[in-house]
This record gives structure tokens, sequence and C-alpha cells, in this order.
């Protein structure tokens, strides 16, 4: 084989840690679904004005794609 495709092998993340992260992705799902629905609207919308452009680049936005002008 060639050095390539000898990788080493990584090592596996501790059960602490996955712990720690599952308890951290819990927490902050309670904090966004404690949310007003109007700051839920606006992070929405941050989300998709940030990924619009990078749609942009790789093909033209199809009609339904398109950011809403709104404001929440």
């Amino acid at each position: 084989m060639d050095s390539l495709s000898e990788r080493p092998e990584r090592a596996r993340p501790s059960a602490e840690l996955l712990a720690r992260l599952r308890a951290g992705k819990a927490l902050l799902r309670e904090r966004r679904a404690a949310l007003p629905l109007p700051e839920k609207v606006a992070q929405l919308l941050l989300l998709q004005r940030l990924q619009f452009p990078l749609i942009r680049i790789q093909r033209p936005l199809r009609s339904w794609e398109r950011p809403w002008e709104i404001r929440p």
C-alpha cells in the first residue's frame, strides 16, 4: 500500500467527552425551544441570509430560494 492509504487510526473520544457534548446539545435544544416565536423567526431569517450567498456561488438561486425582505 502507498503512504496515502495507510492512515493512522484516530483516537476515539472518551465516554466523558461524549456525555458532556450530549448534555450541551440537550441544553442548547431546551434554550432554543423556550425562545419566543419572533426570536425563532429572526434566527431562521438570519441563517437563511447567511446561506443564500453560499448557494449563489455554486448555482443560480431558484425562485423559492430567494430571501424574503421581511423583519420579524
